[in-house]
């Protein structure tokens, strides 16, 4: 019974000396139950993929990646240049344009960029 007493007292003690504002509940920051489950999506629903010559994972990737040619770099860097929020994406993340290797329209619209 003594040490119940003192567990109580002292659980007392804790709780008197938190603020009164930390007895509320935590918010969540205004996230949706999609972002709670799916997490959340910065920058325009953009996926950047590191591209490495010598990585496990090369044969997964598209062609256009694995062999890039002059045409192909061109029409990736376009694709990134002609769309503000792509590019604006790529920025937060430091990748320079000119390191995209291809872009790629994923069936949720977002965009998946491979770069080096």
């Amino acid at each position: 019974m003594k040490k119940f007493v003192v567990a109580a007292a002292l659980a007392a003690a804790t709780f008197a000396a938190l603020p009164a504002g930390a007895a509320t509940y935590v918010e969540a920051g205004g996230w949706t139950p999609r972002e709670i489950l799916f997490g959340k999506q910065y920058n325009g629903n953009v996926t950047a993929i590191r591209v490495d010559r010598g990585g496990v994972d090369r044969h997964t990737y598209p062609m256009q990646v694995t062999y890039p040619t002059g045409n192909s770099l061109r029409l990736a860097q376009a694709a990134v240049t002609e769309d503000p929020s792509l590019t604006a994406a790529l920025q937060v993340r430091g990748i320079a344009v000119h390191n995209v290797l291809w872009v790629e329209t994923a069936f949720n619209g977002g965009k998946i960029v491979y770069y080096r």
